[in-house]
């Protein structure tokens, strides 16, 4: 961070929570002494190059995701994030999981998100940081309620399922129409990487366009009405992501019970888990996953004993 530079607005606040971290690091910029790994400096100057900086940065253009290597961290981490500028508390150490997930799998991810801390940023209206790539394809996110949010989830997955089978159940029906080769490629790609999720979206795409043109009655005895429900449906060919994400208090406290039946369901959905070890979005309460002698709000001594206890006692 050699030389770097903090842009100050004018605010003394402002500077005077950053004024430790440039006093303190012992840092300095080998090529010009007298600055050091931060310097408070005016911010409106800069604000002109910034811009030039950010359209320049903005028109860089995307790895191909076929070609990353998702093993590697450092490959990895070039793939393009469809979760940006969340507004969450500095620091927050949520947020870069949901980067994360966002790069593996944010074009066909569906999200179901437990209220909370990952909710307000998740959903903070009239913005969102969950956003779409230049195909025009980003996270599908919903906010559910504290105690349903892993049943809500489920129903992503049931209902993507069976919107999926009577795909596949209507290209089986339409395989003389739209050709035998493209039926088979469609039902049987594994679609287990980058590669096969782009051999099939490429698939669908020219499914589309054999279903417009029958809906155009351009092949006669084709079964209209299956066209075009097969046309309606076609994007579900592709594998769906599914995600369940909320905080502990949801998970282990709140919706623990449910969360349990949707795991034990054994139904292909993703659970991520944003423990921070205690009610982080109401003000710190003590959840089940607070260190015994840990201090939080409403548990200001540590935990006594855990917070779901059998007791015969009258």
């Amino acid at each position: 961070m050699e030389g770097s530079q903090v842009y100050d607005s004018g605010s003394a606040g402002r500077l005077h929570r950053f004024g430790i971290c440039v006093e303190i690091c012992p840092v300095k910029n080998k090529a010009e002494t007298r600055l050091k790994a931060i310097n408070m400096v005016p911010q409106p100057p800069l604000r002109v190059p910034e811009r030039e900086n950010w359209d320049f940065f903005l028109k860089i253009p995307e790895l191909d995701r076929r070609n990353i290597k998702v093993g590697n961290i450092r490959q990895q981490q070039v793939q393009e994030p469809l979760f940006e500028f969340s507004g969450a508390c500095a620091g927050c150490g949520e947020t870069p999981y949901l980067k994360l997930m966002s790069q593996l799998f944010g074009d066909r991810a569906i999200i179901a998100n437990a209220t909370g801390c990952s909710s307000i940023y998740g959903g903070n209206l009239p913005t969102t940081p969950w956003t779409k790539n230049a195909d025009g394809r980003g996270p599908a996110w919903s906010n559910s309620l504290f105690e349903d949010n892993a049943e809500f989830g489920l129903g992503f997955r049931l209902s993507i399922d069976k919107q999926t089978e009577f795909a596949q159940e209507l290209v089986k029906r339409m395989a003389g129409t739209i050709g035998e080769e493209l039926a088979t490629a469609l039902l049987t790609s594994p679609q287990k990487d980058e590669a096969d999720i782009h051999e099939q979206r490429q698939r669908v795409d020219l499914l589309k366009e054999k279903l417009r043109g029958a809906n155009s009655g351009v092949n006669v005895g084709v079964n209209v009405n299956d066209a075009k429900q097969l046309l309606s449906l076609a994007d579900l060919l592709v594998k769906k992501s599914i995600w369940i994400v909320g905080g502990d208090g949801w998970a282990y406290d709140i919706g623990y019970g449910g969360l349990d039946h949707v795991l034990a369901s054994g139904r292909n959905v993703n659970v991520l888990v944003l423990d921070t070890e205690v009610y982080s979005n109401t003000g710190g309460q003590a959840s089940k996953s607070t260190p015994r002698g840990a201090v939080a709000k409403f548990a200001a001594g540590g935990k006594p004993d855990p917070r779901k206890i059998s007791d015969s006692s009258p």
